[in-house]
């Protein structure tokens, strides 16, 4: 097992293009450590920075304390798993996880031992003789898994292993490693796009945009504490209603509703020199209001709304409606575009909330909502900022860039 710390670890390529910009972070020993974001933000080249299959610019890489910046991938005592398996045709499961140990001239004894626990630990015992043809694709997984494991690494480095499974046998796999990194105890650094899978696996989430780490935190931490814009619209699913806003005194304006904000918000806004601000709401801070006691709204706003799409999933459903508004609309594509989740319709943002599964919403009929007030985040326009969360131990806060007023 290992420690791995990354000072300020930057990557420039040879035409000048920024890959990873001062990543400045440290993965604890045996922590299940995960690097999320999407396509192009430069996770896996920092991965493959970290296992030493790509230069590191600037910065400090340390494993346990010894600076590893020029040390060659074979000894780094690091085991990597690949997205396409990259295990040999030609080989049965047995060779194929005995391999590495034979390259480096491991007594066979050793090596037929190692092999037969690290079958053992991943339920390859009955198909050590099968080559992988006759293999499915989890399985074939699990021996790439397997050759990693009986080289015993400090540490484990996981590009994508999921992403070419469909979405069953994602979910088993996906439960198998988190088993398998419990039982094992070694550090595991984890990229991917996913989010639902850098939630329900991670200690800990590194979120990526643009080469930059936007915010570090456990999964609740990002969930509940978004640094940023991105972070808040990136991590969640639904993701999270992004819609512009503005304060008039200690009111806030939203595209369907305005209404009071509590006190101590109010006090993070004071001495703010704009009132336009983005307002975050997740899925499930709406409901149905006849889901809702006269108690409960007291803290809710009502509001009434058209619904343009239901999704019914038997435990819950989901409304999909169009605010209209013309406020900072602009200011937010380019988020939206990034994020891939955020829908702008021509007569503006599209909200999807999360209502209780007996709702009688249905799609063109207007239905009433209310929105728990007290469970808003509030972004600032210009730097994408949480204001209800500009510091603290969630990591540092990224300014977002395509939000700023035009």
């Amino acid at each position: 097992m290992a420690q791995i710390v990354l000072d300020k670890v930057c990557k420039r390529f040879a035409d000048g293009t920024s890959a990873v910009h001062d990543a400045d972070f440290t993965i604890e020993d045996g922590e299940f450590f995960i690097l999320v974001g999407p396509s192009g933000c430069g996770k896996s080249t920092l991965l493959n920075m970290i296992v030493g299959l790509e230069d590191i610019t600037e910065g400090d890489l340390l494993v346990d304390g010894d600076r590893i910046n020029d040390l060659d991938p074979k000894d780094r005592n690091m085991a990597m798993v690949f997205q396409s398996y990259a295990i040999y045709p030609h080989m049965t499961v047995r060779e194929n996880m005995a391999f590495p140990l034979k390259i480096k001239k491991v007594p066979k004894d050793e090596i037929e031992s190692r092999v037969a626990t690290a079958a053992k630990t991943l339920e390859l015992e009955e198909l050590l003789d099968r080559k992988p043809a006759n293999l499915s694709g989890g399985q074939r997984q699990r021996v790439a898994m397997g050759r990693a494991i009986v080289r015993e690494p400090a540490a484990f480095l996981m590009d994508e292993p999921l992403s070419n499974l469909d979405a069953k046998l994602r979910v088993q796999t996906r439960t198998a490693i988190a088993k398998l990194q419990q039982r094992l105890g070694t550090t595991t650094v984890y990229v991917t796009h996913d989010q639902t899978e850098a939630l329900t696996l991670g200690d800990r989430v590194a979120v990526m945009r643009r080469g930059e780490v936007q915010q570090v935190g456990t999964p609740k931490e990002l969930y509940n504490e978004p640094a940023n814009l991105f972070v808040a619209g990136f991590i969640g699913s639904p993701a999270m209603n992004l819609l512009p806003a503005h304060m008039e005194g200690d009111q806030l304006h939203l595209p369907m509703a305005s209404f009071a904000v509590p006190g101590d918000v109010q006090k993070r806004l004071r001495g703010r020199t704009s009132d336009r601000l983005v307002a975050g709401i997740r899925p499930e801070h709406f409901e149905d209001t006849a889901f809702v006691s006269d108690e409960e709204r007291e803290h809710m706003a009502t509001f009434t709304a058209e619904v343009d799409v239901i999704e019914w999933m038997g435990s819950e459903l989901y409304a999909y409606f169009t605010v209209q508004t013309e406020e900072t609309r602009e200011e937010l594509r380019e988020m939206a575009e990034d994020l891939g989740t955020v829908d702008f319709g021509s007569a503006g943002p599209q909200v999807v909330a999360r209502l209780d599964a007996g709702s009688d919403a249905s799609e063109g009929q207007e239905i009433e909502l209310c929105l728990d007030i007290d469970r808003i985040h509030l972004f600032d326009a210009e730097t994408g900022e949480n204001i209800q969360n500009p510091t603290g131990d969630t990591g540092e806060v990224r300014q977002v860039e395509g939000v700023s007023p035009s």
